[in-house]
């Protein structure tokens, strides 16, 4: 099964600093659920404006760990948002949770067979 994230890509990227990927994948795993829950709620609510802005600030989280599949997730929310038609924005989380949640599970396993 392939990864989640380019390896060589994030290696190259992070200059093979096991620390620092280890904090920054402690941080995604902390900060990336509150945003999927602003941007849950927001959608709930109608707020393509928050919807656009939380999917935005995930994007870039998600680009510093080269993770193409949840980065294009993290972009078609943010594009949703922006668009300010919600009514297709249920799936299009529910896709950025399935890989935002893969990910998350493999950087942290990945940085723990290296501790």
């Amino acid at each position: 099964m392939p990864r989640t994230f380019d390896e060589k890509e994030l290696l190259d990227r992070i200059d093979n600093d096991w620390e620092f990927l280890g904090d920054a994948t402690r941080m995604l795993a902390a900060d990336a659920p509150i945003l999927l829950a602003d941007i849950r709620r927001a959608v709930q609510s109608g707020d393509a404006t928050l919807v656009g802005s939380a999917g935005h600030t995930l994007k870039g989280m998600i680009s510093n760990f080269c993770a193409p599949d949840a980065q294009a997730s993290a972009m078609a929310v943010e594009q949703i948002g922006k668009g300010g038609d919600l009514s297709n924005a249920a799936p299009t989380l529910h896709e950025l949770e399935t890989h935002l949640n893969a990910l998350i599970v493999e950087l942290t396993e990945y940085v723990a067979i290296r501790a």
